[in-house]
């Protein structure tokens, strides 16, 4: 072939094959010639280590998007890095890769791995609630969740402020949030929030009159309101009491529970347990329990943990498909005094704060052990990955990682 031919053939080979040589002649260099535009790449490494946990492996996050004459081809990588302890503010791990080829750029993105022990699942992609169905791996097998536990990380009040009584904290997914209230604080009670990875918690909502705090279906706050006696749900961004749900009435709401389904059961020591119905109806006091506080929902929601903080019982309750609370019993005695706020795992361990750390039995009512966060007036798990248990104190917010993931309120 002719001289004119082959440098013709040559120039399209190189187009084609390496856009970048219509550039500077650096391979990372962006092209000039007006048809190619890359993007150039960017690398984070995520290795947070954070008192309770530490979060080893790097997370890889390319984003290059490229249109040329020939090749037009984007992709994205989302790298939600799963950390424990108060690393993991994100609420989804995911990673998006739409390999091109041609000369389009490609991108990897990897969650980081977790160190601590244990088997199981990392749960679900939340999908909004506490429920199961919304947070847990379907078929996910477990291990002990105390194994490799981490240390015990613990968060104080800003110095401008303080924590009078800690409660009811709750793991809100969506916004990646754990929020809690003081129940004693003065003047009234009030709402705080946690947004890790920041260890320096915030007032949400001041006069809340809220103790224990959930969540429904939609990731909006549902307040036990002690001050007005009252159940009432709030916006998880904007503080703004949304409706009244239940009340006001004699009772003084301590803990609450959601169902999927939208019934509430909520606790007041002195005169009993309450069912809200889905339409709203409250229930008679069940007197089945002497002085109820913490309130629990197994992980099928067919039945109701009431703990007793006047004699370290829990009781378990049979729950109908309607959410109508049956006949029920003695589930176990608590090693320590204070049985308080109750958490629940994936794996159908339920958690009672008590005066000397968290205790932790199996669904059989087979003790596990003790998460040694001392005094415990509550507890929930959150984090990314919802491995994180998150524990209420008089003064202190407690976190610490465990080995199998739990449900956020």
């Amino acid at each position: 072939m002719n001289r004119y031919r082959y440098c013709l053939l040559a120039h399209l080979m190189c187009a084609v094959a390496l856009p970048a040589c219509s550039g500077s002649g650096n391979p990372s260099s962006p092209a000039t010639n007006g048809t190619s535009t890359t993007a150039s790449q960017t690398t984070s490494t995520v290795g947070t280590t954070t008192g309770t946990s530490t979060t080893t492996g790097s997370a890889q996050n390319t984003a290059a998007a490229s249109t040329t004459a020939n090749t037009a081809g984007s992709t994205t990588s989302t790298n939600g890095a799963s950390t424990t302890g108060l690393g993991g503010g994100a609420t989804t791990s995911s990673s998006s890769n739409d390999s091109t080829t041609g000369g389009g750029a490609s991108s990897t993105g990897s969650s980081s791995e977790t160190t601590g022990g244990g088997t199981g699942g990392t749960g679900n992609t939340p999908t909004g609630g506490a429920s199961a169905a919304a947070v847990c791996e379907p078929g996910a097998s477990y291990g002990n969740p105390l194994d490799g536990m981490g240390s015990v990380q613990e968060i104080s009040a800003p110095q401008s402020s303080y924590f009078a009584f800690l409660e009811g904290p709750v793991w809100v997914g969506s916004v990646g949030t754990l929020f809690f209230s003081d129940n004693a604080s003065s003047p009234t009670e009030r709402i705080w929030k946690l947004v890790p990875p920041s260890t320096t918690p915030e007032i949400f909502m001041e006069a809340s009159g809220s103790n224990g705090l959930a969540i429904d279906g939609d990731d909006q706050l549902i307040l036990a309101d002690q001050r007005d006696r009252q159940i009432t749900r709030v916006d998880n961004m904007s503080a703004t009491v949304l409706d009244t749900l239940a009340g006001p009435g004699s009772y003084k709401p301590n803990d609450l529970i959601v169902r999927s389904d939208g019934s509430i059961y909520f606790t007041d020591p002195d005169s009993g347990f309450y069912h809200v119905s889905t339409n709203g109806e409250v229930s008679p006091a069940n007197k089945g329990v002497s002085r109820p506080n913490g309130v629990v929902l197994s992980p099928d929601e067919n039945t109701l943990y009431v703990g007793d903080v006047g004699n370290r019982e829990i009781h378990a309750f049979a729950v109908g498909s309607d959410g109508s609370v049956g006949s029920g019993g003695l589930f176990v005695t608590a090693q320590n005094q204070t049985v308080d706020g109750m958490a629940i795992d994936c794996a159908g361990n339920l958690y009672a704060g008590t005066a000397n750390g968290v205790e932790v039995f199996t669904p059989s009512g087979e003790p596990i052990g003790i998460v040694p966060t001392g005094e415990s007036s509550n507890a929930t798990f959150g984090g990314a990955d919802r491995k994180t248990l998150y524990v209420t104190s008089r003064a202190l917010l407690k976190a610490v990682t465990l080995a199998v993931p739990g449900l956020p309120d």
